[in-house]
């Protein structure tokens, strides 16, 4: 396999010209991430001289590629200031699950948001992350596939290490917009849903890449399960099982 070079870093203030505005939501300009406020710890140097404990203010931090980088602060922070208005799908229903509903909000919000920011031009529907979800976790956040292996999936939208890994790689497959989480971060509904939606919208560049113009969100939800092969795979049965009853 030959190998992929690596794109040229531009500087961060002529990749935010080339993005144009950053989303309302956001806090910082594009090309640059959020750091929160924080304290710093009174410590002792080697010299046994003692430097006292500092306050850092929230500030935005250039990315080194200039790429748009959405960082856990970031995500947290654009939920808590406006998911909470926001009206529309996922449809209040459980699906027959327990917490079916408990996490309407982020689905909401984040559908949302990389839909305005990708621009796709078949909008992606809440009510298909919802069904997702369902099929992936059954809405358990602390979801983990069988097995002992700590790359394994997790959380709502089982999100892989590898893909987590893809996400937030400024020099991999995806060209800009990228998530950066930790594996233990996607333990958290919101940062899992956040970047499980975004990584669905690249399942469906993929998806396109291979049936052509006419792909549509259920060949993104197929690639996104790895049953591109096999779209009638009875977990694909029971993902439209649940989408069609939130679309009545």
């Amino acid at each position: 396999m030959a190998q992929r070079k690596k794109k040229s870093c531009k500087s961060p203030k002529k990749q935010r010209q080339r993005h144009g505005p950053p989303h309302p939501w956001r806090l910082c300009p594009l090309g640059q991430h959020y750091r929160k406020a924080h304290s710093q710890s009174a410590y002792t140097r080697s010299d046994g001289t003692l430097v006292s404990g500092s306050r850092h203010h929230a500030t935005c931090v250039d990315n080194r590629s200039g790429l748009d980088q959405i960082y856990p602060e970031e995500l947290i922070a654009i939920a808590e200031r406006y998911f909470l208005t926001l009206s529309g799908p996922p449809k209040a229903d459980s699906l027959g699950f327990d917490k079916g509903n408990d996490f309407d909000a982020y689905i909401r919000g984040w559908t949302r948001y990389w839909n305005e920011v990708l621009g796709e031009k078949d909008p992606l529907d809440p009510d298909l992350v919802k069904a997702l979800i369902a099929t992936e976790s059954g809405f358990n956040p602390k979801a983990r596939p069988p097995g002992k292996n700590p790359r394994r999936a997790r959380g709502l939208m089982q999100i892989t290490s590898k893909t987590r890994e893809i996400l937030k790689d400024e020099s991999g497959e995806l060209r800009d917009f990228l998530v950066n989480v930790d594996d233990n971060e996607l333990d958290d509904p919101n940062l899992n849903i956040a970047a499980g939606i975004r990584w669905l919208f690249r399942k469906k560049e993929i998806a396109r890449s291979k049936i052509g113009s006419a792909t549509g969100w259920r060949d993104a939800v197929a690639e996104f399960k790895d049953y591109d092969d096999d779209p009638q795979n009875p977990q694909m049965h029971k993902f439209d099982e649940y989408y069609k009853r939130l679309k009545k």
